[in-house]
């Protein structure tokens, strides 16, 4: 059995280094070079379509060597065009108590972008589409209109919502309690200002149930120094289903080769009269850049998902190994270690996984 487990392994590890081909950016990086997210990212809130710059930084400073010496790919077809892309490919094992480890290889999934600039640096349409063989899936769609002097801008569309650190890990329990992440979006209006080191971004959105007036409002602020950053997150959430409210607290720190991030997130879900439930969320890490390319990256998860429950809480600890030996291309392996309610198995399960990232 440890044979074919071992055989499967190593059988789906050279598929995906086969299959590769791009790299992903994180907070983390952004901290590093003390830079607000919207330096690298189409949205200015982070995540999605790279700028001309977040594509030059992949290939200049991010990989351990780049290939060939021509000229740098910023994304631009043309004046008034950008495209970008990410493909990905993973392997993941997972191992609860008392039942059977299960292995699981996914291909063929990516994200396409395009952002087309109907008046340069003013008004622009921005489409985020993931593909796989099963079909499409539009994930953001929305026209955006930026102010003479480009600190201010208004969005209408779909988008993600604005709320504390974009991670691309959207396991993390500070994105599955909020229930902020990249496998949701909103529809409605957005807005703000990024500028030097202060930003704040707005969004009022239609709520998820059936009633035409249920809107969830959303915010994040922050304040980027060279070093460190500081920012504050909020959301309000009027549902059929019950109202929620969150606030948040995020951080980001520099001490020589280590890039720390934390958040913090307070959620109350008033579900129906006389029924409230408090939940605590909380996430640390530290990112060491051994060397050019290479980051291993340790993070601790924390939830208290009922505050008036005693020790049903859930803590997670992951560390991984991200590599990107050339420009384009980011490897990771990982293993991460659950310990929760002990009659739950999988709140006590182990994951190993290797993924590969491709961009352009």
């Amino acid at each position: 059995m440890k044979a074919a487990k071992f055989l499967s392994l190593l059988v789906a590890t050279l598929a995906l280094l086969a299959a590769a081909e791009c790299a992903l950016a994180e907070p983390y990086l952004a901290v590093q070079k003390g830079l607000q997210c919207s330096m690298c990212h189409s949205n200015p809130a982070g995540g999605g379509k790279r700028t001309a710059y977040g594509n030059v930084f992949a290939q200049s400073e991010l990989p351990a060597r780049r290939l060939g010496d021509g000229k740098f790919w910023t994304g631009e077809l043309a004046k008034w065009l950008s495209v970008g892309g990410d493909l990905r490919a993973s392997f993941e094992d997972v191992d609860m108590p008392q039942r059977d480890s299960t292995a699981d290889t996914e291909f063929g999934r990516g994200t396409f972008y395009v952002e087309a600039f109907i008046v340069p640096n003013r008004l622009s349409i921005y489409v985020d589409e993931q593909f796989s063989p099963d079909g499409l899936e539009n994930r953001e769609l929305y026209l955006r209109l930026n102010s003479k002097n480009t600190k201010w801008f208004v969005a209408g569309g779909e988008f993600y919502l604005p709320y504390g650190l974009r991670l691309q890990d959207d396991t993390a329990f500070v994105r599955q309690a909020s229930g902020i992440n990249f496998a949701n979006t909103g529809r409605g209006v957005q807005g703000g200002y990024v500028a030097g080191p202060w930003s704040a971004i707005a969004s009022v959105t239609r709520g998820d149930g059936d009633d035409a007036s249920d809107r969830q409002v959303s915010l994040v602020t922050s304040h980027v120094r060279s070093n460190w950053r500081v920012g504050v997150s909020a959301n309000v959430n009027d549902d059929d289903a019950g109202d929620r409210a969150m606030l948040g607290l995020f951080a980001g720190l520099k001490t020589g080769p280590v890039a720390w991030l934390a958040e913090i997130d307070r959620i109350n879900d008033d579900i129906s009269p006389g029924l409230t439930i408090d939940a605590i969320a909380a996430f640390l890490e530290a990112n060491w850049s051994l060397r050019a390319g290479s980051n291993l990256k340790f993070s601790y998860d924390y939830l208290d998902p009922d505050g008036d429950v005693r020790e049903d809480h859930q803590v997670r600890y992951s560390l991984v190994w991200e590599h990107s030996p050339v420009q384009f291309v980011q490897a990771r392996v990982g293993y991460r270690l659950y310990d929760g309610v002990p009659q739950s198995a999988p709140q006590n399960r182990r994951v190993f996984f290797i993924e590969l990232h491709g961009f352009f």
